[in-house]
């Protein structure tokens, strides 16, 4: 069952000298510049926005309405649409490595481990809300995500707001330590055709998108993707034999009628695994109505279903399938009274599921169940001052599974100068229980744990976000998250066996995320990142945990490190050097590693772009996950084509 989360045996087995070369590869990267820079005396700008600009970005994920990135009282970073091109990402995972507040490890060829500060393995990174233009993408199995079954065409993708912290007021019980929201371009933006390809040693990947105007009231697109990985490797060189191959299509449409804006929009995918041999499938349909009754107040209406299916088959014969239908709608209202700024709405969902397993003992008692879960929020943002801004909001949530949740949030943010804005906030967020966690049972080996309760948080943040010069900015934030009633895996007091999970852990993590950006000349930017993460966790007075505390709070580095290099070169050519080292997860064995990635692209004509892109340069293979087995991510590179017609 490899490359399946459900593979529910994990649930129990769950550089100094690297830093050095940093310097090093800084001034080659410098020498470099210097070089390009005298071999032309005129050169293109920089296509990405400048400095000045990205400060007056404006950003819906930290209170659900538009605002400027440089007044959100929140550890908010924005990937944009011209960072994923130059990067050469070619995935979504992979372009979220872009982020320097996310933990992005790659586990196989098909898996990655995702989270915000902290708690990152493919049993614990369960506590980050990711959305795709609106639409939830975790599953109510265990409360993760399935990034093998989220495929976007990324020339299609606006932004991506990227939110460390707590976002529960707004986001629901799923956004404990971050949020992810991936917001496409209107159909008005993608108009005409583009052909995307690449072809490598790892990556084998086309797409063709093409849009045009219905009328004189709105705008389509529509898509078409082909896909590939290759394998990844064990430690002793062999084949993982997990490479695999996929499809997907999908559409949208803007349209402007009625005094109103709609957008309706779709996918289907289907992705094939060999070895084990297996089969992800699924769709979605979302629609959304938005209307302004005035210039300060506006009002939306969204509903979506998606449907996720996973068939694996196991090497003993057996095989194991999980499908889950989710219908969501929600309603917002969006208002300005005087020195208030409110936002608040009402939503609902419902997950319908099914999981059967005959690969081995684990199944889920109910096979089949229906949860739903209700809410109302509100949040208000008070102007106390023309640079201070109180914002006070909670949200109640209601789940047929686990009852009730209440998840506060009060935030100030102090313009302090025009070039300085601090912020600090203390909020609470829960994750509900997975039906993994309260119905997997296997005879004399794990019993139903009814009452397994919901994982809370208070976190305490603050920072500072600085415009220093016109040709620098820094954001710098600091959190104290403080844990109750984390997952344990209980024995029986009695015969050791069936286990059941309870809520025995509890402690605290601390740390630091800083990034920045220059641009010491219009064609180059320069980009860094750091993060520094501490944890702090015991049990409960009277409380075991045989699987041990790796299962619920992950593999963590210790710090992360980020140096990436945006360039325009002559003869319409860019280079992008992307730099970052990993701190070891020194609780399983995997050391630190330090990797390069670079693209280099040629605009040959205003339509048509070449690129030759190489990832994980410096060592012909590495880890960045436990397993079992533990796999290792290969060097790998490409060539790619865009065609714009």
């Amino acid at each position: 069952m490899r490359g399946d989360r459900h593979a529910v045996p994990r649930i129990f087995f769950a550089s100094r000298r690297a830093l050095r070369v940093v310097p090093a590869l800084t001034i080659a990267v410098l020498a470099l510049a210097f070089a390009a820079r005298a071999l032309s005396q005129t050169l293109r700008e920089l296509s990405g926005l400048s400095l000045e600009e990205l400060s007056k970005v404006e950003i819906t994920s930290v209170s659900k309405r538009t605002e400027a990135l440089s007044q959100a009282p929140a550890a908010v970073y924005v990937i944009t649409a011209d960072d994923i091109r130059r990067s050469g990402a070619t995935t979504l995972p992979e372009a979220l490595r872009l982020a320097p507040n996310l933990e992005v490890a790659r586990v196989d060829s098909q898996t990655y481990n995702i989270s915000s500060r902290g708690m990152n393995s493919v049993n614990a990174s369960n506590k980050l809300l990711v959305l795709i233009d609106g639409r939830s993408i975790y599953t109510p199995f265990f409360s993760s995500v399935f990034w093998d079954q989220q495929t976007v065409m990324l020339a299609d993708i606006d932004r991506i707001e990227v939110i460390s912290g707590p976002g529960g007021t707004l986001w629901g019980a799923n956004a404990m330590n971050g949020v992810i929201n991936i917001i496409t371009k209107s159909s008005a933006d993608t108009q005409s055709g583009l052909i995307d390809a690449k072809g490598g040693d790892f990556e084998r990947r086309a797409g063709g998108r093409y849009g045009g105007k219905l009328g004189d009231i709105g705008t389509y697109r529509a898509y078409a993707l082909g896909y590939g990985e290759g394998h990844t490797d064990l430690q002793d060189g062999r084949s993982a034999m997990d490479d695999w191959r996929g499809q997907q299509a999908g559409f949208r449409s803007d349209i402007a009628a009625l005094l109103s804006r709609f957008t309706i929009q779709g996918d289907l995918y289907e992705n094939l695994v060999d070895t084990p041999g297996g089969r992800r499938s699924g769709g979605n349909l979302l629609g959304r109505w938005n209307r302004e009754l005035t210039n300060a107040s506006s009002l939306q209406v969204q509903a979506y279903g998606d449907e996720q299916e996973r068939t694996t088959v196991a090497q003993n014969g057996g095989s194991s399938s999980e499908r889950v239908r989710t219908f969501d709608v929600e309603a917002q209202h969006v208002f300005t009274q005087g020195i208030h700024q409110v936002v608040w709405g009402v939503g609902h969902r419902t997950w319908v599921d099914r999981f059967v397993n005959t690969a081995n003992a684990f199944v889920l008692v109910p096979e089949s169940e229906t949860l739903s879960v209700t809410n109302v929020f509100g949040q208000d943002t008070i102007g106390l001052r023309d640079d201070l801004k109180l914002t006070l909001g909670s949200k109640f949530e209601y789940s047929s599974f686990s009852g009730w949740a209440v998840m506060p949030n009060i935030r100030a943010g102090w313009q302090s100068d025009p070039k300085d804005f601090l912020w600090g906030a203390i909020s609470r967020a829960v994750r509900s229980p997975s039906r993994l966690e309260r119905d997997l049972t296997a005879p004399g080996i794990v019993d139903q744990s009814p009452d397994f309760r919901s994982e809370k948080l208070v976190a305490y943040e603050t920072g500072w976000r600085s415009q220093l010069s016109s040709s620098a900015s820094l954001s710098l934030s600091l959190f104290y998250n403080d844990y109750t009633d984390l997952r344990t895996t209980k024995p029986n007091p009695v015969t050791v066996l069936p286990v059941t999970f309870g809520n025995g852990w509890e402690g605290h993590t601390y740390g630091l995320d800083a990034w920045g950006s220059v641009t010491p000349y219009s064609w180059w930017r320069i980009d860094g990142g750091y993060e520094l993460l501490r944890k702090r966790f015991h049990l409960k007075p009277g409380e075991l945990d045989i699987a041990g505390p790796q299962t619920v709070l992950g593999h963590d580095p210790s710090h992360q490190v980020f140096l990436r290099s945006y360039m325009d070169l002559p003869g319409n050519a860019e280079l992008y050097i992307g730099l970052r080292q990993i701190g070891s997860l020194s609780d399983v064995g995997v050391p630190s590693y330090f990797e390069a990635d670079v693209r280099l692209g040629v605009h040959v004509t205003r339509s048509i772009e070449l690129s030759f892109a190489g990832f994980n340069l410096l060592h012909a293979r590495h880890a960045e996950a436990i397993g079992p087995p533990i796999q290792e991510i290969p060097r790998s590179v490409y060539a790619g084509v865009r065609w714009s017609f």
